[in-house]
């Protein structure tokens, strides 16, 4: 891969000052997404969320896919929001994410300079806001928010029953960051230095989760990305606890909503909310693959962090407990009680995801394996961000995805297999056959 910084200049420089100046106009949404193998690397083929651009492309600029809820100038949820901008497309022009049920995933986006540079936007909360992700096989053209949020909940029993609430998540993955010069990219790249760190190339963000076990092969499973931001009257609500993601949503004071914890809306000082969609093409899972012990204890955790998810998501897909009917806890917004219990495997196909308390979940967890034998599977595409100049004003744009003049770092990931006790090194077996995606359709 040809140096950045000779190609670009100084990224770094760059890459910091871009987030100071601009950080107040960028927010975020679903970039990108993969599936994660049991031993934690991202693989297969990339897939784009509904309505995804290049930014490449001529007049590009971050408007198009952002979707802020409730619209620019409104205070208030009006109750008619819709979660999707983009309507479903069978045939996009931007290859989709293929994945099989029960696999993990990677939902990722960029943190903008709100996760590394906190002091930009004060009085947030302190996990940098929640991201709900429901699930669902029966989308509406026009999703409503007030229909789905904290109305769908785990057990598939919310609301009109369409669909569920897969996960919840920190925005901060308490890895990802921007590049610049903050203390909280120094210290994240400092700890990562040996999982291939690096100051000058932007680590995303991860929303990584579990699909449900029984989703039908050859249908598509759309998942609603909801990061909830508001700013908040720290002389109202415990500002610390806002770390577990405990603070209400304004909706559900419009609602009329039961709000725990003794909260008011004067808590909240703005409200501000951004949503996204994935469709995802389900595919069948290879025999190989469908003993409920294939890949437990796999987890290799000295490899690229580039292309390796987040091992406490894959555990479990409940960071943030939310409460309510169908989710094992009272209210309707985020509580202080203990955290969630797993949801029934069996569930309808819109149904949850399990958890960690699940066979196929904690086969994901745990120390790292020790393996026998090793695939080599298809090359994951790492998608570095660049800073150029471009135009008359010189003004500094940034490049993210995959695009002829960027700089793309390609990697060839090992796959492990086999049972514990018998290698304690992990290593790539070169004279390995690779990973025929076509005859095993795995991904």
């Amino acid at each position: 891969m040809r140096n950045l910084k000779s190609r670009y200049g100084n990224p770094y420089r760059l890459g910091s000052l871009l987030g100071l100046a601009c950080l107040t106009s960028a927010h975020s949404w679903i970039e990108y997404a993969y599936v994660i193998a049991p031993n934690g690397t991202m693989v297969g083929h990339i897939g784009y969320p509904r309505g995804f651009k290049p930014r490449s492309d001529p007049g590009w600029n971050d408007k198009i896919p952002q979707w802020l809820l409730p619209q620019t100038g409104s205070a208030a949820y009006s109750g008619k929001e819709v979660l999707n901008k983009f309507p479903f497309e069978e045939n996009p022009k931007q290859p989709v994410l293929e994945a099989a049920p029960g696999d993990h995933i990677a939902l990722m986006h960029f943190e903008n300079g709100h996760v590394s540079l906190p002091q930009n936007q004060p009085n947030k909360p302190k996990n940098r806001g929640t991201v709900y992700l429901y699930g669902t096989s029966e989308p509406k053209e026009k999703e409503n928010l007030f229909d789905v949020h904290l109305v769908w909940n785990k057990d598939g029993t919310g609301g009109d029953k369409r669909g569920v609430l897969l996960a919840t998540r920190n925005y901060d993955d308490g890895r990802c960051f921007q590049p610049n010069t903050a203390d909280i990219t120094n210290q994240r790249v400092a700890k990562l230095k040996d999982n291939g760190a690096q100051n000058s190339q932007e680590l995303a963000c991860h929303s990584d989760l579990k699909l449900p076990d029984n989703l039908k092969p050859g249908s598509f499973y759309t998942i609603y990305w909801y990061w909830d931001w508001p700013s908040l009257n720290p002389d109202k609500i415990d500002m610390d606890k806002t770390a577990d993601g405990l603070y209400p949503w304004a909706g559900s004071f419009m609602r009329g909503d039961k709000v725990p914890n003794g909260w008011t809306m004067d808590a909240i000082a703005h409200n501000e909310s951004y949503s996204s969609v994935i469709d995802i093409k389900i595919v069948e899972k290879p025999k190989e693959f469908a003993g409920k012990d294939a890949g437990k204890e796999a987890w290799v955790s000295k490899q690229n962090v580039y292309s390796m998810g987040v091992q406490d998501q894959m555990a479990n897909n409940f960071q943030v407990n939310v409460g309510g009917p169908g989710n094992s806890g009272t209210g309707s917004a985020p509580t202080a009680s203990a955290p969630a219990s797993a949801p029934p495997a069996s569930a309808p196909a819109s149904g949850p995801a399990p958890t960690a308390g699940s066979d196929a979940a904690s086969s994901n967890a745990g120390a790292v394996a020790t393996v026998t034998q090793y695939i080599t599977v298809p090359p994951t595409t790492l998608i570095t961000t660049v800073f150029k100049t471009v135009g008359d004003d010189n003004k500094k744009v940034r490049r993210s995805e995959p695009a002829p003049e960027q700089s793309i770092l390609r990697l060839t990931n090992a796959y492990p297999t086999g049972t514990p006790g018998q290698h304690s090194a992990a290593k790539q077996v070169s004279s390995a056959p690779p990973y025929d995606r076509r005859r095993a359709r795995w991904f």
